[in-house]
């Protein structure tokens, strides 16, 4: 069994973990609210989903099958986690930048 790899949020990721904090949100919402493509977002939810942070509630509406994301417990931890983290490295690049 490989260990399972550790990742450094990216500044996307951490953009779409911030907004799921507010409130869940529809995929299509959050590519206008975030402006992202939809492989970078759906990438990133696919992946925060298979890694227990997110969970899907599909339904239809007015015909269409819309999927609401929502943060687990655990995808709560992990993304406060991430938004501190991320703070801290831009406090670091601001230094580093003489500001």
């Amino acid at each position: 069994m490989s260990a399972k790899r550790s990742r450094v949020p990216s500044a996307q990721q951490v953009r779409v973990l911030e907004h799921l904090l507010k409130t869940p949100a529809y995929g299509y919402d959050m590519m206008k609210d975030l402006d992202l493509g939809p492989g970078t977002l759906y990438g990133l939810l696919k992946r925060l989903h298979e890694d227990g942070y997110l969970e899907k509630d599909a339904e239809i509406i007015e015909g269409r099958c819309r999927i609401s994301y929502t943060l687990t417990v655990k995808g709560k931890h992990y993304a406060e986690r991430a938004l501190i983290e991320h703070e801290y490295e831009e406090g670091i690049k601001a230094m580093e930048g003489g500001v």
